[in-house]
């Protein structure tokens, strides 16, 4: 809309409060990590100690059944309309302080969510809650305990619908919700892993004692889910999607018997995703196939799914992923398989920044030279770069007007520094077409010489 900033576009917190001072109105627009980003700088200038937290492969519960519920048809096509949803990120924050108001031993780190997913006593709003009790499971402690549980640890759990309606538990998959949970090391750029402090090793003891706690306090309590040992096993080939190109995924799948061969049908979809995981009717479908594969005892075989530019790049969106639905059923034994996987389509940043010089000194002006190459056959306008960093005097925009089809803009100017140290600059080149063209140069910001007082 206009007289707003895509989400993407935003590189820190300084424009947006700065805007927020100067106009006293909201600020459009953000997602969760903007608003993250934004409430940590509030925290930590209220004095409050505060992290960003980024949980890939985030559940999303809407039931209070602290699973996340998939749903099938009996041809293997996903109901969405049904489903829980799995974000490929989410991003809240931490807080530190005291809990007067819980029993002795919750104080420290408070999960707060700036971006809250669902009503909380019937207001937007998530968390305080202690990162001790999401990973002791105690989901009935406030605030929103369940909620951040099901996020981190939740089982993911298949449902097949019938043509009347009725479902029926298909398989449970208990280690594919909450990976990588992460914040920004104190002092570096390295990432801190967190999981440790919000769940316990997946399959160890510990953590089957807390499901079982948490399942007595579900929505779907009533359900018995059991795991299920199978005879046949599936890997899903990981690589790098490059925009442009053909992707290829390669499905391996194993028959573990060592008696019997197995008759396995498949069935595969793959759709266009919004980074929150949803797949409804606005995100195309990509490509769909089915096959059925013989397989003797202990025998391996490898299919690949093939996706082509043209089945693709006119269809993936700005900030959307490619999502594979896959569903297997075992002939000889009525065994079904399903999951899902995400697949980011990367594009280059085709960003390049260069500085007058790499150390300056505090106050004085040094020249920043900013280039984008659009490698895309299509025409991108009103684009412009947009400059960002802590310690950098006022963020800027240089507008670029239209960048043509394989060619490269350029605009220089001139910035100043006024906090000592190794300082970083951010520089984006904004488009809606290109999402997360960015680049990042590191500055040696001298102290001022002392002017002389007559």
């Amino acid at each position: 809309p206009p007289n707003s900033t895509d989400p993407t576009e935003w590189v820190g917190s300084v424009e947006i409060l700065r805007q927020y001072l100067l106009n006293e109105e909201p600020v459009r627009y953000g997602q969760c990590w903007v608003f993250s980003g934004v409430l940590t700088t509030l925290l930590r200038c209220l004095g409050i100690p505060a992290r960003c937290v980024t949980n890939f492969e985030s559940g999303h519960d809407t039931d209070c059944s602290y699973s996340i519920d998939c749903h099938y048809d009996v041809e293997g096509n996903p109901v969405d309309d049904l489903d829980d949803s799995i974000w490929n990120f989410h991003v809240w924050n931490e807080a530190w302080f005291k809990r007067n108001d819980l029993p002795p031993g919750y104080d420290g780190w408070q999960a707060v969510d700036a971006t809250p997913q669902e009503a909380s006593e019937s207001i937007m709003r998530c968390g305080p809650c202690p990162v001790k009790a999401i990973k002791q499971g105690d989901v009935y402690l406030p605030y929103d305990c369940g909620f951040l549980f099901a996020e981190v640890n939740g089982d993911k759990i298949w449902w097949k619908v019938e043509k009347d309606g009725s479902m029926a538990v298909e398989y449970i998959d208990r280690n594919c919700i909450g990976k990588c949970l992460s914040t920004k090391a104190v002092g570096s750029d390295d990432r801190e892993d967190l999981t440790s402090t919000y769940k316990h090793p997946d399959g160890s003891l510990e953590e089957e004692e807390v499901i079982t706690k948490v399942a007595h306090f579900g929505s779907r309590k009533e359900w018995s889910i059991k795991s299920v040992n199978r005879d046949v096993q599936v890997e899903i080939g990981h690589e790098t999607a490059i925009m442009g190109n053909e992707i290829n995924i390669p499905l391996q799948l194993t028959n573990t018997s060592s008696n019997s061969s197995r008759t396995i049908s498949l069935s595969a979809h793959i759709k266009c995703a919004a980074y929150t995981g949803r797949t409804d009717n606005k995100q195309p479908l990509i490509k769909s196939i089915t096959n059925v594969l013989e397989l003797s005892c202990n025998e391996s075989d490898t299919l690949t799914i093939s996706i082509l530019p043209e089945e693709y790049i006119k269809k993936i969106r700005a900030g959307s992923t490619l999502r594979l639905f896959l569903q297997l059923s075992v002939q000889e034994t009525k065994q079904v398989y399903a999951t899902q996987e995400t697949f980011l389509v990367k594009k280059g940043s085709g960003v390049m920044v260069t500085c007058s010089s790499t150390t300056v000194k505090q106050y004085e002006d040094f020249d920043v030279t900013c280039s984008y190459t659009n490698t895309t056959s299509t025409k991108l306008t009103r684009s412009y770069f947009y400059l960002e960093g802590p310690g950098i005097r006022r963020s800027k925009k240089l507008y670029c007007g239209t960048v043509q089809p394989n060619s490269t803009i350029e605009r220089t100017l001139t910035l100043s520094a006024y906090r000592v140290g190794e300082r970083v600059l951010f520089v984006k080149f904004c488009n809606s077409k290109v999402p997360n063209a960015i680049e990042k140069v590191k500055i040696i910001v001298e102290e001022a010489e002392p002017t002389e007082v007559i």
